[in-house]
């Protein structure tokens, strides 16, 4: 994968914040996506080992892993960069 769609970065970068926990619903709000994109999304990336999924009752939360953190961190200094 060389390049990734704006939606996925913010995503990625959205999720760095490891203070808060991310449910799918919240990681298409804060990404301005929608559920549905983040599922699938989400459901890629965890078989890449980007993130992990944690189903608590009826709600799935999602982390970054240190893979993650790593492309997530990257994605975002190469977004400022380009943008500056």
């Amino acid at each position: 994968m060389l390049f990734m769609k704006e939606k996925q970065v913010a995503a990625l970068v959205v999720l760095r914040d490891q203070n808060t926990s991310w449910h799918l619903s919240k990681i298409a709000r804060q990404s301005g996506t929608t559920y549905v994109y983040i599922t699938k999304l989400m459901a890629i990336l965890e078989k890449k080992g980007m993130v992990t999924i944690e189903t608590k009752g009826k709600k799935r939360l999602v982390k970054l892993t240190e893979k993650g953190t790593k492309l997530a961190n990257l994605l975002d200094e190469a977004k400022t960069t380009v943008l500056a």
